[in-house]
């Protein structure tokens, strides 16, 4: 969960220990983990630098959860913010590229988008990284080009919009390329839609705007223009929330209350880690209100949580998730 923050497997680790007990040494930390000296102590720097854990005398203890995380999350924003502002800039000393340069094509228009985004796909052979984010020109269940190249082999990596997960069927939707392979994870506010192949070319898609009639999207070839596509979307994918859903073909089982996690628990558990509100997460998976605040009530009381957060740090330390 703490991957979300930027944090790495080992320092969410050494977090999460040390939120549940009490301050430790470097050799107790060591021991526990059957980690070395020298990924702990790194590890350990990382956390004190970004407010998590404090230093007293040879031992090291957590920070209060509340105040750390949500300093912490406050710094990824704005960096994020930071990294959003440099890409628009960027982009908007390319709208109009010189007919001479190679590395840049405008496609305008609806038709010629989808044509070109499919193609696009279609031209990669090992990976494609992407982001999604409304508003959306096609049909929430086209895209068969995805499905056809997961099952070749081709790996997929994308960043979805949280505001995409409230349409209705997009849990459905998602869960169908999650089952067939697809890496995913959900971000509060995605900067554009983009897709990027075998890192070699980028296509960039944008809503029409002013005097844009059409919506528009830009074909980027060559490492120069790559790159910078290849580093924001590392910068969004580290900072956002993993997305686990069943295939669009499991049924919901809600029936045996006592066994815990059910799929329809770690369906519910992996909606709200996204922010998505009570009613927004019973309407993807096509239950109750109701049933969602029942099982979420059933989930502390079995796990022993008073709040939330605290079902939260449970279901991140146990990896129900």
């Amino acid at each position: 969960m703490l991957s979300a923050f930027g944090l790495t497997e080992l320092e969410e680790k050494i977090y999460l220990a040390l939120v549940g007990g009490r301050p430790s040494t470097s050799a107790e930390l060591m021991e526990r983990l059957a980690t070395g000296p020298d990924e702990v102590d790194t590890a350990l720097t990382s956390l004190t630098r970004h407010g998590l854990v404090r230093v007293v005398g040879d031992r090291v203890g957590a920070a209060p959860p509340d105040l750390a995380i949500d300093s912490l999350l406050t710094q990824r924003i704005r960096e994020l913010q930071e990294a959003r502002i440099d890409l628009r800039e960027w982009l908007r000393q390319q709208r109009a590229p010189e007919p001479a340069d190679p590395g840049v094509q405008m496609v305008v228009g609806v038709a010629a988008i989808l044509q070109t985004f499919d193609q696009f796909l279609r031209g990669a052979e090992e990976e494609v990284l992407g982001f999604e984010r409304p508003p959306y020109a096609a049909d929430i269940s086209e895209n068969p080009a995805e499905l056809e190249l997961l099952d070749r082999g081709v790996r997929f990596r994308v960043v979805y919009d949280r505001r995409g997960l409230e349409r209705p069927g997009a849990s459905t939707h998602i869960g169908r390329f999650i089952a067939a392979g697809e890496q995913a994870r959900v971000a509060a506010d995605v900067p554009a839609k983009l897709a990027v192949a075998d890192r070699r070319m980028g296509l960039l898609s944008f809503p029409s705007q002013g005097d844009m009639v059409e919506p528009w999207a830009l074909v980027v070839r060559g490492a120069t223009w790559v790159e910078v596509l290849v580093a924001l979307f590392t910068e969004v994918w580290e900072r956002a929330t993993p997305l686990r859903l069943a295939p669009a073909t499991t049924v919901l089982d809600d029936a045996d209350r006592w066994t815990v996690p059910t799929p329809t628990d770690r369906q519910i558990l992996s909606l709200l880690m996204t922010g998505l509100p009570d009613k927004a997460v019973a309407s993807q998976l096509g239950i109750s209100l109701r049933t969602v605040q029942r099982r979420l009530r059933q989930l502390m009381d079995v796990t022993g949580s008073a709040t939330r957060m605290q079902l939260g740090w449970f279901v991140a330390r146990n990896r129900w998730l």
